[in-house]
């Protein structure tokens, strides 16, 4: 396991299969368009905060991400892109945007890799065997790729968004 990244260290890259979200009068783009997003996408021109989160729909999962897509517009007027990362693959971030009209793009990580790299992967105990499961986490990635600020274990599901729109504030220049 990589060591525990910090502030001021370079974003591991990645590309994954992702969906666009929700605009209004249209639909996002289906699983079988192929999209993927890629870090090196938003190099140079904007920065990027990525929210790690367990599972499309769960209760607390919905509460982070639905705090997030209320402050998307303004992250984007400070031209700061907000992407959601979760095991669950793309027909289910689909479903997950359309539902719920999300307007920020989602990476489908099945294969546990990315999660891995950013180390927020974490295992717990239950009923006598090992389950991994996701911590909730924010980073905030400046457009040359180092990692400006990280948020773990949030627990402040619907505020956090106010959380990091102040540092974006503060920091973003």
């Amino acid at each position: 396991m990589p060591d525990e990244l910090e502030v001021g260290d370079r974003a591991p890259s990645f590309e994954l299969p992702a969906v666009y979200g929700y605009k209004a009068g249209k639909s996002s783009p289906s699983a079988e368009e192929k999209v993927t997003v890629s870090l090196k996408d938003f190099q140079d021109k904007k920065w990027v905060i990525i929210v790690f989160y367990r599972q499309d729909s769960s209760p607390e999962d919905t509460r982070l991400m639905v705090g997030f897509n209320e402050w998307n517009r303004k992250f984007k007027t400070r031209e700061v892109e907000v992407l959601g990362c979760s095991w669950n693959g793309v027909n289910s971030h689909q479903q997950f945007i359309e539902v719920f009209q999300f307007g920020c793009t989602f990476l489908a990580d099945e294969h546990k890799k990315v999660t891995e790299l950013y180390g927020v992967v974490k295992e717990e105990d239950d009923l006598g065997q090992m389950v991994k499961y996701i911590e909730r986490s924010a980073f905030v990635i400046d457009k040359t790729g180092m990692i400006r600020a990280i948020w773990r274990n949030i627990e402040d599901l619907r505020g956090q968004s106010a959380v990091v729109w102040e540092f974006i504030q503060k920091e973003k220049r």
